[in-house]
């Protein structure tokens, strides 16, 4: 099962200290390096960054298409992080997304 994860489901996932639950659920998690930038390198997200770091499961995956975002992000007005998750959800043939804005979620059902 391939499994693509946006920035703040794991932000609260991390704050509850329930990362663990991606794990044994899908055993590997995808995210894409907007994601990875987005929980290592903001200073308001320090911690989260130390759990992200240490979790062996999140993969970070390149999005390939880099022209599908700018697309995306010019139509939609999703952030990095969303509109690179639902490229590389699309680009993986990813069985599961998660992301928790509604609009992101509407925009990948049509992606």
């Amino acid at each position: 099962m391939t499994v693509v994860s946006d920035t703040t489901p794991l932000i609260s996932l991390i704050k509850i200290n329930r990362l663990d639950l991606l794990e044994k659920l899908f055993h590997e998690v995808l995210i894409p390096e907007a994601v990875y930038r987005e929980l290592t390198t903001n200073q308001s997200f320090a911690l989260e960054a130390e759990e992200v770091k240490k979790a062996h499961f999140l993969k970070v995956s390149p999005v390939q298409n880099k022209q599908s975002i700018q697309i995306l992000q010019a139509v939609s007005g999703l952030d990095d992080g969303e509109s690179e998750a639902i490229v590389l959800a699309g680009e993986k043939l990813s069985d599961v997304l998660i992301i928790d804005e509604r609009r992101g979620r509407k925009v990948a059902l049509i992606f």
